[in-house]
């Protein structure tokens, strides 16, 4: 494992108990989180945790569970959702980052972020190891919809990378 590159930083890692599925709010940063003890709203751009509900069993249309009600800031918005359910984010940005996360053997996923459109596998160096899920269940790994953000999200831990707007 490494470091993430230059301009990527962890922004927040939060322990979230019984995670299943994530977020993005559309046209925005903020990431919902929905686990087995509510819903939690957070800024991917500062790492902080914005919007906190405990309700476990929260009012939700859809059955399907590929979208839920935000909280907060969100509190008028429908979130699409990816994780357990189903559903997936953006794995790459304009501007050429990539996400990977391969398969290893079970139950082990290791995300890889790469630039300059390069997939992980790629020998030129623009490539880097930085997070798994280790004894926890992978759930979705994604970039943000203005590319300054990537979530890797497992059953029990969201960990947040940000960037700054160059």
């Amino acid at each position: 494992m490494s470091d993430a590159p230059e301009p990527w930083s962890v922004a927040g890692s939060f322990a979230v108990g019984g995670l299943t599925d994530i977020g993005f709010v559309p046209n925005s940063d903020d990431l919902l989180v929905i686990s087995s003890q509510g819903r939690g709203l957070f800024d991917t751009l500062s790492g902080e945790k914005l919007s906190r509900d405990d309700d476990e069993f929260f009012d939700n249309p859809d059955s399907t569970g590929l979208s839920a009600p935000g909280i907060g800031r969100a509190n008028d918005v429908t979130v699409p959702l990816a994780g357990l359910h189903g559903g997936g984010l953006s794995r790459c940005t304009k501007d050429g980052w990539m996400i990977d996360v391969i398969h290893l053997p079970w139950p082990r996923h290791v995300l890889f972020l790469s630039s300059n459109y390069k997939p992980c596998y790629d020998e030129s160096g623009n490539s880097w190891k930085i997070c798994h899920d280790g004894v926890c269940e992978y759930r979705m790994a994604g970039f943000s919809p203005s590319g300054r953000a990537f979530v890797f999200a497992s059953s029990c831990e969201l960990v947040i990378y940000g960037r700054n707007a160059g």
